[in-house]
């Protein structure tokens, strides 16, 4: 996605997929990897979507499997610089040999689980040679040392050496010294005879390490998609429809989960919302307390998790895919570059239409224009949905700012207060201030006024709902105004200047 640290952050895409839970090294660092899926790889997207919906079936009736799993995956150790040194002939130490043999019994384990791979549409086979290269000659033990059984040799000098030491602690005096001396020279002996045997298992554990590779990479996608099975069943997702490039966007009943996290932690309700994205540009009107940024963060989330391979949160989801995502939502000025924040603004913009050239691009922009003066944005604003509109890209704007229908632009609009009975305003609005109080709330928010912007915030309707003739912004902050108790003479003033601007 390009977008600055701030919208990403914004967009809380990191906080959000901490709820897809891997527990092994190697599925975490998949996870990580934030793997974006190209247009070219749609078959390979549709063949993640089918394998997280064949374990997302099968979790019920493989309960007891999957619970298997899950506790072998989670005793997985990152093993990357063992592997490497393999195959790189370093000689490893014993520690490393332990948890070679330790991973070998892991994926032995897991191997044992032909349903559970089966649905995830992974193969793990079982390392048997390798593991037993790292026992004793016939037989099996969990621990690993460097056995006396690896050779004569080590046998020999580890049976010389025990009997010495059984000399030396009944010796005394020169007697014992010289034996000390003594066993210093085997324990030499033995040190070396340890290196060749190491070196011999290293040797011999080279032409396994291929397999161990492909083993660990089924170990990362098993991990993975169990975890993305997890968090699509949490959320309820439905399983993605990756459609042909011609076909429109259609997202139904999307939400935001941090948003909706925080939301519901405050006693309020998230608005699902729904959306048909057409080639060209869409753009959502309404007030700035209307919720066109959470539609937009949730529109664009849905999308880019689908990319990613994420069931996303929403009833159901159909898109074509995109060659690359464009979030723009902050004020980029920088006194530090000496440019205006429009200044910084054109540079992206400039940027942004110049990609579109190579492939098809969702792009995002949340109130476009800030900072400029109103008839020229309003200008700028109507140029890009235009450009846009002309390309087989999707624009998905919001703006304040009027934007006249014509081909290939579709508007929506947030549906906001509506009708607004007349007692639930009387009961909405706050009084205005004693004129002996004035001077002491200016410049101050009352208690009263942060509970009726709370009050009238639970009575928006923030459902988008899409308009085929009307493309007027529609009016409703001098409404607000009202309900806050905003004087009457200034009320009037703005409703003549909205009205002469009609004329």
């Amino acid at each position: 996605m390009i977008c600055s640290d701030g919208e990403k952050s914004r967009l809380g895409i990191d906080q959000i997929l901490e709820a897809c839970v891997c527990r092994s090294p190697q599925g975490r660092a998949l996870k990580e990897r934030q793997d974006f899926y190209a247009v070219a790889e749609r078959d390979a997207l549709q063949a993640e979507f089918q394998a997280i919906a064949d374990i997302r079936a099968s979790l019920s009736e493989l309960a007891p499997e999957w619970r298997s799993v899950e506790s072998v995956l989670g005793r997985f150790r990152n093993l990357a610089g063992t592997v490497r040194g393999v195959e790189n002939g370093r000689l490893l130490d014993e520690s490393e040999l332990f948890e070679l043999k330790r991973c070998f019994s892991l994926l032995r384990q897991l191997a044992s689980f032909p349903q559970a791979l089966a649905a995830a549409r992974v193969s793990i086979k079982a390392q048997d040679e390798a593991e037993a290269l790292l026992n004793p000659p016939g037989l099996a033990t969990k621990g690993f040392h460097l056995y006396s059984a690896y050779s004569e040799e080590l046998s020999s000098v580890r049976h010389r050496k025990h009997l010495l030491e059984t000399r030396i602690l009944r010796s005394q005096g020169q007697e014992r010294q010289e034996l000390l001396a003594e066993r210093s020279l085997l324990v030499t002996e033995e040190q070396q005879e340890e290196l060749r045997q190491i070196g011999r298992l290293t040797t011999e554990l080279q032409e396994h390490m291929g397999l161990l590779r492909d083993n660990l990479r089924a170990v990362a996608r098993l991990d993975f998609r169990l975890a993305k099975a997890r968090l699509a069943e949490s959320w309820q997702a439905p399983q993605p429809e990756i459609t042909t490039d011609e076909l429109p966007v259609q997202i139904f009943q999307a939400w935001h989960p941090l948003l909706r996290k925080a939301l519901e932690a405050g006693g309020a309700e998230f608005t699902r919302q729904s959306i048909r994205l057409e080639q060209g540009s869409t753009v959502i009107s309404g007030l700035n307390m209307g919720g066109k940024s959470v539609a937009l963060e949730t529109f664009l989330l849905c999308l880019y998790l689908l990319q990613l391979g994420y069931c996303p949160p929403c009833e159901k989801i159909s898109s074509p895919l995109f060659d690359f995502f464009i979030y723009m939502a902050e004020n980029p000025g920088s006194a530090v570059a000496g440019l205006s924040s429009f200044g910084m603004e054109a540079a992206r913009l400039r940027e942004y239409f110049r990609l579109i050239e190579s492939g098809r691009a969702l792009i995002v922009m949340d109130e476009p224009c800030r900072g400029t003066n109103p008839h020229e944005a309003t200008a700028i604003v109507r140029a890009i949905c235009r450009i846009y509109a002309a390309t087989d890209s999707c624009l998905l704007l919001a703006t304040h700012y009027e934007v006249p229908a014509g081909t290939g632009i579709y508007h929506y609009q947030i549906r906001g207060l509506g009708d607004l009975s007349e007692a639930k305003a009387a009961r909405l609005a706050v009084g205005s201030a004693a004129a002996d109080e004035t001077i002491s709330t200016a410049c101050s928010i009352e208690r009263e006024d942060l509970e009726a912007v709370k009050a009238i915030s639970k009575l928006m309707d923030y459902r988008l709902v899409k308009l085929e003739d009307e493309t007027a912004v529609p009016a409703g902050a001098i409404r607000i105004a009202e309900l806050l108790g905003v004087d009457e003479e200034l009320l009037s003033i703005m409703r003549d200047a909205y009205a002469e601007l009609d004329l």
